[in-house]
C-alpha cells in the first residue's frame, strides 16, 4: 500500500508523461471518491504543470439522487473556483444494450464533444483489474485484455487516467487524510451488475489467496497491450499491398495464412469503424469469402455492415435499403442520404457543371430506375449506365444506391463516372461540383 503522502508524487510522475502546459484540462467528475480525489490533486498542481482546470459532470438521470449529485459537484467546484459543466444525457433502457454500456457511451459522447485539450478520468488500479477479468470472461483477445491505457486519443484531444496505477484503498486513505467529502452511488451495491458482482463477491475471495492480484492483472494488461501493438504492426504491413479503394485483395489475404489473415481483416474492419465480431465469426467470414466460386458473390453480415466478394476483392458496405428515392435539388448545399450525403460546392469558373444551365429546369437527385444512358466523353455516344458500371468495376449492390443528378430526366452526373460533357461549364462559366461523401 502506498502511504497517502506519496500519492501526489505518483500522480505527478504520470502527469509528466503528457504535455499539459497551456492546455485546457477537464476532469470527469462523478462525485465519487475517485473523481473527487483526482480533482483535488489536479487542482493543487495546475500552477506547477501550467494547465487550466475545469470539470464536467454527466447527469444520467438514472438515480433518484442524480440531482443531488450534480448539486454536490457544483458546490465542490465552486469552493475551488473550478468551472463546472453539467451535461444532462438521455440513457434509454430499451436500447437492447445493458444500461451500463449505454450510460458509458453517453458519457464518452459528452467527453468527445468538450472544448478541451485533455480529459482526465479517475479510473484506478482496482478498476483496471475488474476490466481485465471481465474481458477475460468474455473471451476477449489482446485488445480487450489490454484493459484501459493511461493515455489515448479522444475527440480533438486526449484522455488520461492519472490514477490508473493507484489502488482504491490508497485513494480512500488520501481522501480521509485530506478531509474530503464524496458521494456514494447506491447502484454500486447492486450485484446484478457484472462489475459489482466481481467487486463484491469474487475479488474479496481472490484477494485472500492472491493479495497482489491487482498488480498482477495490471502487468498482464500491459503484456496484452504489447501483443496487440505487435499484431497491429504486422496487420498494417500485411495490408499495405492488399488494400485499395476497391477493398482487400482476397488471394493476397488468404495467402497470409489463417492467423495473419484474420489479424489483417480485423485491422481493416476497425479502420472503417466496424464493431469487432467474435473470432469464430471472423474465421467463418474469411472461409466463405475465400472459398466462393469465381462467379459467386458471397455476403457475410458483420453487425451493421456486410462483407462481400466482387472481382476477387473483399468489399465492405453498411447495410442500407435499396428502396428507390428522389430529392428535388433547389440549390441546397447538401443532400443527406441514408449512408452519406451529396455536397454541392461552388467551383468558380470553367470546371464542374454549368451552374446557370440548371436554372429553370427540373433538377433531381435520385437512384437508378433502369434503362438510363450516360455519356462519359464529348466524342462518345450515350451508353447504358449498367454497362458503364460493369466496365468501371462498380459493384452490383452499389449501383442502385448511387445518387444520379438528372436534369429534365437526363442523367448529368454519376459519382465515379463524372459529368456529361454537354453539361460541363465552359471557359468563364460559373460552375458547381456535386460530390458524394460516404459515412
Amino acid at each position: 500500500m502506498t502511504t497517502p503522502s506519496a500519492l501526489p508524487l505518483r500522480v505527478g510522475r504520470r502527469l509528466e508523461e503528457v504535455e499539459l502546459t497551456w492546455r485546457r484540462l477537464v476532469v470527469g467528475l462523478s462525485g465519487g471518491v475517485d473523481s473527487v480525489v483526482l480533482l483535488d490533486l489536479l487542482h493543487e498542481r495546475a500552477a506547477t504543470y501550467g494547465y487550466t482546470l475545469a470539470a464536467i459532470h454527466v447527469h444520467h438521470g438514472l438515480s433518484p439522487n442524480a440531482d443531488a449529485w450534480a448539486d454536490f459537484c457544483a458546490t465542490l467546484c465552486r469552493a475551488r473556483d473550478i468551472p463546472l459543466h453539467v451535461e444532462r444525457v438521455e440513457v434509454r433502457r430499451d436500447s437492447g444494450q445493458g444500461i451500463e454500456a449505454v450510460a458509458r457511451k453517453a458519457r464518452y459522447t459528452a467527453y468527445r464533444a468538450l472544448d478541451a485539450d485533455c480529459v482526465a478520468l479517475a479510473h484506478n488500479l482496482d478498476d483496471q483489474a475488474e476490466t481485465v477479468l471481465l474481458q477475460l470472461l468474455r473471451g476477449a483477445g489482446p485488445d480487450g485484455l489490454a484493459g484501459m491505457p493511461f493515455e489515448r486519443p479522444l475527440g480533438r484531444g486526449q484522455l488520461i487516467r492519472p490514477l490508473i496505477d493507484v489502488s482504491r484503498s490508497d485513494i480512500e486513505a488520501w481522501a480521509r487524510e485530506r478531509g474530503l467529502a464524496w458521494i456514494e452511488d447506491e447502484s454500486n451495491g447492486d450485484p446484478a451488475y457484472a462489475r459489482n458482482h466481481l467487486r463484491l463477491n469474487v475479488l474479496p475471495q481472490l484477494e485472500g489467496h492472491y493479495p497482489g492480484y491487482r498488480e498482477a492483472l495490471a502487468r498482464a494488461a500491459r503484456n496484452a497491450a504489447d501483443a496487440a501493438a505487435l499484431a497491429d504492426t504486422v496487420a498494417v504491413a500485411d495490408l499495405a499491398d492488399l488494400v485499395s479503394e476497391d477493398g482487400v485483395e482476397i488471394a493476397g489475404l488468404t495467402a497470409l495464412g489463417p492467423l495473419r489473415a484474420a489479424n489483417a481483416l480485423r485491422r481493416w474492419l476497425r479502420d472503417d469503424g466496424v464493431a469487432m465480431p467474435p473470432r469464430v465469426r471472423l474465421d467463418e467470414a474469411l472461409r466463405q469469402l475465400a472459398d466462393a466460386a469465381p462467379d459467386a458473390s458471397p455476403e457475410v453480415v458483420i453487425g451493421a455492415h456486410v462483407l462481400r466478394r466482387y472481382r476477387d476483392r473483399v468489399r465492405l458496405a453498411p447495410i442500407a435499403s435499396d428502396e428507390p428515392w428522389s430529392v428535388r435539388w433547389c440549390g441546397q448545399p447538401r443532400v443527406p442520404l441514408a449512408d452519406g450525403r451529396v455536397v454541392v460546392v461552388h467551383g468558380g469558373v470553367g470546371e464542374g457543371i454549368a451552374r446557370d444551365r440548371l436554372i429553370g429546369h427540373d433538377v433531381l437527385l435520385r437512384t437508378r430506375q433502369g434503362g438510363e444512358r450516360f455519356r462519359t466523353g464529348a466524342n462518345r455516344p450515350r451508353r447504358e449506365l449498367k454497362k458503364l458500371f460493369q466496365e468501371h468495376g462498380v459493384a452490383p449492390w452499389e449501383r442502385n444506391r448511387l445518387p444520379l443528378l438528372c436534369v429534365d430526366g437526363h442523367v448529368v452526373w454519376v459519382p465515379g463516372l463524372g459529368i456529361d460533357p454537354g453539361w460541363a461549364a465552359g471557359e468563364g462559366e460559373a460552375s458547381l461540383h456535386f460530390e458524394l461523401a460516404r459515412g
